[in-house]
């Protein structure tokens, strides 16, 4: 599993870059103000590589405030073809970009939107169990499909 990296820049909903700083100081000031901060990710596979979207969303009603910054990354590698290590890659990223928001903010309400179903239908249900075990062993809360719009409206658009 890939790190995220640290000259990445993030970018915001217009596609503009933005410095680490500037997204540090929103968390903060976002998060203090009781905003719960949410995390999505997701991918889409092309031939020999996967490109990945990180998403911080920030969306609260009181205050008023409905933005988000994301992330892109490439990975050439024919091993992401495989959906269980494609959406445990997601997940990584998701939890590395939790871990990022805690280190700026260390009390903030975190709530991670993973790209996968529980109904036997949707092909990404069977790895349901594994992942909540992960992510709540964590302590994150999470929220799946339909309601994990971070991860399957919001870093979808960008994985196209």
């Amino acid at each position: 599993m890939k790190n995220i990296k640290k000259n990445n820049l993030w970018m915001n909903a217009d596609g503009c870059k933005v410095s680490e700083n500037i997204v540090n100081n929103e968390i903060l000031d976002y998060s203090t103000k009781g905003g719960k901060i949410y995390i999505g990710a997701d991918s889409m596979y092309y031939t020999g590589r996967c490109r990945f979207a990180t998403v911080i969303a920030l969306h609260d009603v009181n205050q008023n405030i409905a933005k988000y910054y994301y992330r892109k990354l490439n990975h050439k590698s024919k091993v992401y073809k495989d959906i269980k290590v494609k959406i445990l890659e997601e997940v990584n990223l998701a939890i590395q970009t939790a871990e990022f928001v805690l280190s700026v903010c260390p009390n903030a309400d975190i709530e991670l939107h993973i790209d996968i179903g529980t109904k036997k239908s949707n092909l990404t249900s069977k790895f349901y169990s594994l992942i909540k075990g992960w992510v709540t062993g964590l302590g994150y809360n999470f929220k799946v499909k339909p309601h994990s719009w971070a991860s399957t409206s919001v870093a979808d658009w960008h994985t196209k």
